[in-house]
């Protein structure tokens, strides 16, 4: 095939920044002992703590010390306007400042039981004469101006793409934000470790040469992507054998975001897929050894991983939980295929699953997983290299993608436009380069490797990958090529067999098809209206025989000229326009006009 992946690339000085990077939307919690936002009258802040003025008509006030140090720093809330709170900044005994949510202290009550979020932080109470009605009024009365965006996932903040929040709630762009919800553990896998520079030197670089391994990280840096473009979540299966350096991909794909740790396994899905995905929003889901999940849940898990919405729950008082929620590219490895492995349940895949998530030969490169080494010996070699260095850099590429596109978006760049028309662009090109037009399960797929592509290559218009621009674009035509060239599907020359003896049919007896909506004849076919020919079921089993019938369908829907109404379905049902609605099979006109003469 002719290379022409030059002729497209992403103009990424549409989306373009200054180079300086952007600081955290969220300090770092350094409390200011000496200025305080006005603390309320009657109490005092100490280097050692909270004192109030006690005192009656009889006696002069004195100064009592009530607890340690404690800041209200901010009043919060979440995007929509509810789950008002605030956020009160604690001083533990070894001097360490924690930031705490805290709720309800207009409930009425005098006890400290509000208070245990800050306590289990390190926060005491003095053992003095009705020191909680004296901190739950310190508390309730600070009226703090600041303003503070309360979050419960990692990603954007909201549909404005504005802030979004990395891991230990660090935020980027113009909310600050306070974050909850997240596990410790969770936060500790998406830190920054080492450069930029060093992670552009010894992971980028490296892919140079690698189509799966530039693949796996264009996609990585999909993630921010698909809220913006408001694409659904799924992505890519690596298939292969063992000890092939499939897991090496993963591990390179998750340092564009975090620790080798941000790698799951596919064995925690089973009742926490949930959880996993919702903590990986916005950024990249990465599962390995696909075997460890349950072969009967596989599928319907898959499907809801790239849905982006979790089971509606009720609490014990019977009100309704929020819903997880998500949007993230996926990438995962196997042995099998996600078919095979649901095929040792006696469950089929079908068309639905298997486009969120799209199976590729991984292990069938020069190397393994691997075309091109570097200055390593072997593939093993190489893999392990790339091990070590994913250890010493990670998670600083992603914050920098984001750095990048908060500030295009905050400047007034309109990125949805610009990404969409290069998605369209790349599409164009690969449906004329594979000969084939990107529609139905195809475009789908088409359409998950374009967003992969653009997103590499916005981040090396970014100067983030070390890669030359059409790099990552030429990567994922060629991996895509692999995935149409391998796939289960019907040939070029059974497709065209398949049109000829449809445009055979229609060629000896065109009235059988009619121009108009409407009820027709028992001898007449179907309709020829708004580019397709619509077929009633018995007359496509007769054109195809019965044991051709579906073989057909199936065969013109892979190539995008059958359309259905819903994923998984062959037939598609007609308007009512239509008497009865009948479903038919619809094939676009456009595929049988070389066959029609």
């Amino acid at each position: 095939m002719t290379d022409q992946s030059n002729t497209i690339t992403l103009h990424a000085e549409r989306l373009e920044m200054p180079s300086e990077a952007l600081g955290p939307a969220t300090p770092e919690t350094d409390s200011d002992l000496s200025q305080p936002e006005r603390i309320p009258d009657g109490f005092m802040l100490r280097e050692d703590g909270i004192y109030e003025m006690r005192g009656n008509e009889d006696t002069d006030e004195i100064a009592v010390r009530i607890c340690s140090p404690v800041i209200v720093h901010g009043l919060t809330r979440k995007a929509n306007g509810s789950g008002w709170a605030k956020i009160v900044s604690v001083q533990d005994p070894d001097g360490e400042w924690h930031e705490v949510l805290i709720e309800k202290l207009n409930d009425g009550g005098t006890s400290l039981a509000p208070l245990a979020p800050m306590r289990d932080f390190g926060f005491e109470p003095a053992e003095v004469d009705k020191v909680a009605k004296s901190i739950r009024k310190l508390l309730k009365e600070w009226k703090p101006r600041k303003r503070i965006t309360r979050v419960e996932r990692l990603g954007w903040v909201d549909d404005q793409h504005d802030t979004f929040v990395l891991g230990a709630g660090r935020a980027i762009g113009k909310s600050e934000v306070f974050l909850e919800g997240v596990s410790g553990e969770v936060q500790h896998t998406r830190r920054a470790r080492g450069s930029l520079e060093e992670w552009r030197d010894k992971i980028g670089l490296a892919c140079i040469g690698n189509p799966l391994m530039m693949l796996s990280v264009s996609h990585a840096f999909s993630g921010p992507l698909l809220s913006i473009l408001g694409s659904d979540g799924g992505g890519f299966h690596l298939r292969g054998a063992s000890s092939r350096g499939k897991s090496t991909l993963l591990g390179v794909a998750a340092s564009v975001w975090g620790a080798p740790e941000f790698v799951q396994s596919w064995r925690g899905t089973d009742n926490g897929f949930e959880v996993v995905a919702a903590a990986s929003n916005d950024t990249l889901l990465v599962l390995d050894e696909l075997h460890q999940v349950d072969p009967k849940l596989a599928g319907n898990i898959a499907y809801d991983l790239a849905n982006g919405r979790g089971k509606s729950r009720m609490t014990s008082g019977g009100a309704q939980r929020n819903t997880l929620r998500w949007q993230v590219p996926i990438l995962s490895s196997g042995e099998i295929s996600l078919e095979e492995h649901m095929k040792t349940a006696n469950r089929a895949i079908y068309a639905g699953q298997e486009v969120r998530l799209i199976d590729i030969e991984a292990t069938g490169q020069r190397y393994g997983a691997f075309d091109e080494l570097h200055e390593f010996e072997n593939g093993r070699a190489f893999a392990d290299g790339l091990k070590q260095r994913v250890g010493e850099a990670n998670g600083v590429a992603g914050r920098r993608f984001v750095e990048r596109l908060v500030k295009t978006v905050t400047n007034g760049g309109d990125v949805k436009r610009n990404i969409d028309s290069t998605v369209a662009k790349f599409l164009r090109h690969w449906s004329t380069a594979l000969g084939i037009l990107p529609e139905g399960q195809v475009q789908r797929v088409m359409k998950r490797f374009a967003i992969a592509a653009v997103a590499g290559e916005l981040a090396t218009g970014y100067d983030i990958t070390g890669w030359q621009p059409g790099q990552a674009h030429k990567a994922a035509l060629g991996v895509l090529e692999k995935w149409f060239e391998g796939r289960d599907a019907a040939t070029g020359a059974e497709v065209a067999a398949h049109l000829e003896q449809l445009s055979a049919f229609i060629r000896a007896a065109p009235s059988r098809f009619a121009t108009e909506p409407g009820a027709i004849s028992e001898v007449q076919a179907g309709w020829r209206i708004d580019g397709f020919y619509h077929v009633r079921p018995e007359w496509w089993h007769q054109i195809f025989n019965d044991g051709e019938a579906q073989d057909a369908a199936r065969a013109l829907q892979d190539v995008g000229y059958l359309d259905a109404s819903t994923p998984g379905s062959l037939q598609k049902r007609l308007g009512r326009k239509f008497p009865s609605r009948p479903r038919v099979y619809a094939v676009r006109e456009e595929a049988l006009v070389p066959y029609l003469g």
